[in-house]
């Protein structure tokens, strides 16, 4: 089944089409940039056309992923030329638009499923995401929809199944008002000129939680929250009612009213209800698993550890030497890597990931002890230490001579097991007698 993104080489529409290559599909993508476009190609293995039209005729799947400004538009270039049979989708934050827009120029017999997937293009996977689809009820009843619906419900997604208006009044709160306070807070230090870097110094937990959020939002495409905030028909009364609500608490304060500004944050909480406490125990999850990870990571200093790399996908083996601040250092091969902690992945199990990575090396070391030496007893004690056994056994006059093999994923392991293994083996009394390596 070919699946064509127009706007697959960036963002969401760039995430989409390594997500779906990685499950079997055959992906076409459209870009404006062609030498993006090419290397997008080359890294996902997937096909890049620089003509919307093209793809959209070779498509079994047509996916519109481009920004909300043009999404009219190019919906309009391209939804003609979708094939009769073929389904035809947006991902766009607004619904009523796009929605109208492909029934209005899609061709009859062409399938049209909207949908919003409630996540950016950071997702590690569809599990536990939020996607959103609003088809006319013409649409929900076809074959299309049920093979959507349930390749979503098996990838683990939460599918929700929506009317374009109601979607689009539930994201004016959901996006719309969340975005616009959070942009609003980040303007506001921005004019405060507050130090971010030194008031972290002083964080309670809450702010430095409230910071994050910033962090996550304005570091983000602006163009795309611009959008978000201008082609929604419901934002305007939102941001009314959220500037009279900033006004009237900035009333109570002022006048130091504070039973009036008591009264009005029980309301609040009252509006919440059971939400409230369900908020503390999460936002509790959020602020408290950085502390835990890095009292973890702490404990592991001097000691073995892997580190996924989350944006080279690259990981690093070493011994972890230091954590500092939102920092870990390794020692790698003689030198040290830098990491940020908040930009990586922890496996403390470093001989499963050296499974997975790495082909198993080993050397054989043959040694001589005394006749009545009991080689399993030996054994048991060297396994604690290192990844071994017993390969050959026999008697030499008085000597009984015990051949080990030591595995390993590295040259420079390897070298470190033999070093300490002779030791070892010295401080027992034992001899070597030769060595062997693969």
């Amino acid at each position: 089944m070919k699946i064509s993104i127009i706007g697959g080489t960036d963002g969401l529409g760039k995430w989409l089409a390594k997500f779906l290559k990685s499950r079997g599909f055959e992906v076409i993508v459209t870009g404006r940039d062609i030498k993006k476009g090419k290397e997008v190609e080359k890294e996902l293995g997937v096909r890049f056309l620089n003509n919307n039209v093209e793809a959209a005729k070779l498509g079994d799947i047509v996916i519109i992923s481009v920004p909300i400004n043009v999404t009219e538009r190019v919906i309009k270039e391209v939804a003609p030329h979708v094939r009769e049979g073929s389904l035809l989708m947006d991902v766009t934050s607004i619904k009523e638009i796009p929605s109208k827009a492909m029934e209005k120029y899609a061709k009859e017999g062409v399938t049209v499923i909207p949908s919003h997937p409630m996540f950016g293009p950071t997702a590690p996977s569809l599990e536990r995401q939020v996607v959103i689809l609003t088809p006319s009820e013409k649409h929900k009843k076809s074959e299309w929809f049920n093979k959507v619906y349930n390749f979503l419900k098996k990838e683990g997604a939460r599918v929700y199944i929506l009317k374009p208006e109601v979607h689009d009044k539930i994201m004016a709160v959901v996006q719309g008002l969340t975005h616009y306070s959070i942009i609003s807070l980040a303007s506001t230090l921005k004019e405060l000129n507050v130090d971010i870097k030194e008031s972290r110094k002083f964080a309670s937990p809450v702010y430095e939680l409230i910071l994050s959020l910033i962090g996550r939002i304005i570091g983000q495409n602006p163009y795309l929250y611009a959008d978000i905030q201008m082609f929604n028909p419901r934002i305007e009364k939102i941001h009314k009612t959220f500037i009279n609500e900033c006004i009237k608490i900035h009333e109570l304060v002022k006048s130091k009213d504070r039973e009036g500004f008591v009264k009005l944050m029980k309301e609040a909480a009252k509006h919440f209800g059971n939400e409230a406490k369900r908020g503390a125990y999460y936002s509790d999850k959020a602020i408290f698993a950085l502390t835990r990870e890095i009292e973890e990571l702490k404990k592991n200093i001097g000691k073995e550890i892997a580190v996924k790399n989350l944006d080279s996908e690259n990981i690093h083996i070493g011994t972890l030497k230091e954590v500092e601040d939102d920092y870990l250092t390794l020692k790698k091969n003689g030198k040290e890597v830098k990491l940020n902690i908040l930009r990586t992945e922890v496996y403390y199990n470093v001989d499963e990931i050296k499974k997975k990575l790495f082909e198993r090396k080993y050397f054989d070391i043959s040694v001589l002890f005394n006749k009545d030496v009991n080689e399993k007893i030996i054994e048991e004690l060297l396994k604690k230490l290192f990844d071994l056994e017993i390969i050959d056994i026999y008697e030499l006059n008085d000597k009984k001579s015990v051949t080990f093999r030591l595995y390993g994923y590295s040259k420079e392991e390897l070298r470190e097991k033999e070093r300490k293994f002779k030791e070892i083996i010295k401080n027992i009394g034992g001899n070597l007698r030769y060595e062997n390596r693969s």
